[in-house]
C-alpha cells in the first residue's frame, strides 16, 4: 500500500494550456484596448460635444479604411511566414521582417504625402467639407505610425510572443491615445489630439522595431528582395479584401456627411462603433489562430484543426445570437452611460446595426482559419461581393426613398450585406475545411438564447426605460449566469472542449460528469 502511495507521483501544478493562455492574455490586452476606446469616445462626447465626437469617429472610420488597403495585406501575410520559419535559421525571419517593414513604412509614408498634398480636396471628399483639411495631416502621421506598429506586431505575433505583442498594441492603441487626449483636450482640437498621437505613435513603433532587430544583431543579412515580393504576393492578393471590409464601415458615414450635419451623422458612427466593439471579441482568437493555424497545417495536422474549428464555429453560433438580443434591449441605456443622455435620439440607428452582430462575428472569427489555409484571396472576394451588395442598396435607398430616413436606410444596408459576407464565410470554411457549420447541433441553445432575450425584453417593459446602470448589469449578470448554465445543462460539445483544454485531467461538465459520476 505505502509503495504504491510512493509510485504514485502527486498531482502536477496546473498548467493553463498554451492556446488558451495566448488567447487569455491576447483577450486581455484586446479589452484594454477596446475600453480606451470606448473612454476616448465618451471623453469626446462629454467634454468636446457632437460636433468633435463625430469629426473623431469619421476620422477613425477613414483611417481604418485607407490602412486597410495601405497596409498592402502584409498585417496578415507577416505573422503567416514568420511563424512558416520559426523551424528555419533566423536569417529568413531577419529579411521577412526588413521587408514588410520597408514595404508598409514606404508605402504609408508616399500615401500620406499623397493626402497632405491634395488636402482640400481630400478633405471634401472624405469629410464632406474643405474646411476640416486640417484633419489630413494627422491622418497622414496616424497612417505612417500604425504601418510601423504593424510590422512589429506581425512579428511577434508570428512568433506567438503574444507577451510583447500585446505590449506594442497596449502602448500603441490605449496609453498613448488616452495620455494625449488627457493632456489636450482643453485645446477642443481634435487634429492636435489625433495627430500629436499620430507622431508619438511613431515613435513608439520605430521603438519596438528597433528592440526587434537588435535580436538579430550577429545574424547575416540576406538580400530582403525576395522576401518582400513573397510577403506580397501573399498580402497583395488580400487588399481588396482588407480595403472593402473596412469600406463597409467607412463608405455610410462619408455618404450622410453630404446630406446631413455632423451632429446627425454622429449617430451613424456610434452605431457602427457598437457593432466594431462587439466584433473586438473575435480579434484576440484571429490574433492567435492565423500563425497557430499555419504551424499546424505546416505539420499535416488537419484533422486537429478541423476539430477545432468546429468547436469555434459552435461557440460563435451560441454566443452572438445572445450578445445581439441582450444589447439590442439595453442599447438605450449603454448610449447613456457611454456618451451621455444627447446621443439617445440615436438609439434606433443602434438597435438596428447591433442585429448584424451574428454574421459579423462569424467573419471576424473564422476569416484568419480562412487565411491560414489558403493562399489565394478567399476572404477577399467574399468582401467585394457585400461591398457590391451595399453600395447597390444604397444607391437605390436614396434615389427612391426619403432623405428623412438617410441613417436608417445606410445602416439597413449595411446589415444586409454584412448578413451576406457572414453567410460567403460559413460556405467558404465549409469549403476549405470539408465541414459543415453545426446549425442543428446548436439549435438548442440558440432557442434558450432567444427565450433570454425575450426575458431582458419583458424585464424592460415592467421596470421602465429610466432604470439605473446597476441595476442593468445587476440583472445582466443574472441572465449571463443563466445562460451558462444552460449550456452546461445541454452538454456545449465547445465548452467541454474549452473546459478540457484549460482544465486537464478535471472532472469534465455537463452530461459527461454525470456519466462519469455513476460509471
Amino acid at each position: 500500500m505505502m509503495s504504491a502511495q510512493i509510485s504514485n507521483p502527486p498531482p502536477s501544478r496546473f498548467k493553463l494550456h498554451p492556446l488558451l493562455r495566448d488567447v487569455g492574455l491576447t483577450m486581455a490586452t484586446e479589452f484594454s484596448i477596446m475600453a480606451a476606446g470606448l473612454l476616448m469616445v465618451s471623453l469626446f462626447g462629454r467634454l468636446l460635444g457632437p460636433v468633435a465626437l463625430g469629426e473623431y469617429l469619421l476620422l477613425r472610420r477613414v483611417l481604418a479604411w485607407l490602412f486597410a488597403g495601405a497596409v498592402l495585406g502584409l498585417g496578415n501575410a507577416l505573422p503567416r511566414y514568420i511563424a512558416r520559419s520559426v523551424q528555419r535559421p533566423a536569417a529568413e525571419r531577419r529579411a521577412y521582417f526588413l521587408g514588410a517593414s520597408a514595404s508598409l513604412v514606404g508605402f504609408t509614408s508616399c500615401v500620406g504625402l499623397i493626402l497632405y498634398a491634395g488636402r482640400q480636396s481630400f478633405a471634401r471628399w472624405m469629410f464632406g467639407d474643405a474646411k476640416l483639411a486640417n484633419l489630413i495631416l494627422p491622418l497622414g502621421l496616424m497612417l505612417i505610425g500604425q504601418a510601423a506598429q504593424t510590422a512589429a506586431y506581425g512579428f511577434y505575433r508570428g512568433i506567438l510572443a503574444m507577451r510583447r505583442a500585446n505590449a506594442t498594441q497596449l502602448c500603441n492603441f490605449a496609453l498613448i491615445p488616452i495620455a494625449v487626449m488627457l493632456l489636450l483636450y482643453r485645446t477642443h482640437s481634435v487634429a492636435w489630439i489625433v495627430g500629436v498621437t499620430g507622431a508619438l505613435t511613431v515613435l513608439a513603433a520605430g521603438l519596438f522595431a528597433r528592440l526587434i532587430l537588435r535580436q538579430f544583431a550577429k545574424v547575416p543579412s540576406p538580400r530582403v528582395r525576395p522576401y518582400a515580393v513573397e510577403l506580397l504576393r501573399y498580402g497583395v492578393g488580400r487588399v481588396p479584401g482588407d480595403f472593402g471590409g473596412a469600406a463597409l464601415f467607412a463608405l455610410g458615414p462619408m455618404i450622410a456627411v453630404h446630406y446631413l450635419p455632423m451632429t446627425q451623422v454622429a449617430y451613424l458612427l456610434l452605431g457602427s462603433n457598437f457593432l466594431m466593439v462587439v466584433g473586438y471579441a473575435a480579434g484576440p482568437l484571429g490574433v492567435v489562430l492565423l500563425s497557430k493555424l499555419s504551424m499546424m497545417l505546416s505539420q499535416d495536422r488537419l484533422e486537429d484543426v478541423r476539430v477545432s474549428l468546429g468547436h469555434l464555429a459552435g461557440a460563435v453560433l451560441d454566443l452572438s445570437i445572445f450578445v445581439c438580443l441582450q444589447l439590442a434591449v439595453f442599447a438605450d441605456v449603454l448610449v447613456r452611460v457611454w456618451v451621455g443622455s444627447t446621443f439617445l435620439p440615436g438609439t434606433s440607428i443602434v438597435r438596428l446595426l447591433i442585429l448584424a452582430v451574428p454574421p459579423y462575428l462569424f467573419y471576424m472569427t473564422l476569416r484568419s482559419s480562412i487565411d491560414a489555409v489558403t493562399v489565394k484571396p478567399r476572404n477577399a472576394g467574399n468582401v467585394l461581393v457585400a461591398v457590391v451588395v451595399y453600395l447597390a442598396l444604397t444607391g437605390v435607398t436614396l434615389k427612391l426613398l426619403p432623405a428623412t430616413f438617410l441613417l436608417e436606410e445606410i445602416a439597413g444596408c449595411l446589415v444586409v450585406a454584412l448578413a451576406i459576407l457572414g453567410a460567403l464565410t460559413a460556405r467558404t470554411f465549409g469549403q476549405l475545411y470539408n465541414t459543415r457549420i453545426p446549425w442543428s447541433r446548436c439549435a438548442p441553445t440558440m432557442i434558450a438564447a432567444a427565450v433570454l432575450g425575450g426575458l431582458s425584453f419583458a424585464f424592460r417593459q415592467v421596470v421602465g426605460f429610466h432604470e439605473s446602470s446597476v441595476l442593468t448589469v445587476c440583472f445582466e449578470l443574472l441572465i449571463s449566469g443563466v445562460f451558462l448554465s444552460v449550456l452546461i445543462k445541454l452538454d456545449s460539445p465547445w465548452l467541454g472542449f474549452v473546459w478540457k483544454m484549460a482544465f486537464p485531467g478535471r472532472r469534465p461538465l455537463g452530461v459527461a460528469a454525470r456519466g462519469e459520476k455513476y460509471a
